[in-house]
């Protein structure tokens, strides 16, 4: 137990370093371009800073375009790759982990 307590300082740090970011906002733009996404279509979020996002299934593809003509916002989480990225500095055609779409 108390080898526990001691690393739990150290563990913390690491952990919050590894979070998903979440790149939410409306989304405005979406295209069809399976070259880039493993066959899903792609897409931009009012907070993806202009790059687009791949979505992880097809049933990603669905809930984007549900949200897209419902004028929702959507959730979008993708992995930070440890603090390296962030949502104003994403790589084109990066892979969502999980999507969400806000009632």
């Amino acid at each position: 137990m108390k080898a526990l307590l001691t690393a739990l300082p150290i563990l913390f740090p690491v952990l919050a370093i590894a979070a998903d970011i979440n790149c939410k906002g409306k989304v405005t733009w979406v295209m069809d371009y399976p070259q880039q996404c493993s066959g899903n279509t792609a897409f931009k979020t009012s907070g993806s800073d202009g790059q687009w996002i791949c979505p992880p299934s097809d049933n990603g593809n669905a809930i984007v375009l549900a949200a897209l003509t419902a004028d929702k916002s959507v959730e979008v989480y993708i992995d930070s790759k440890n603090g390296s990225i962030s949502c104003s500095s994403l790589p084109n055609y990066v892979s969502a982990k999980y999507i969400i779409i806000n009632p």
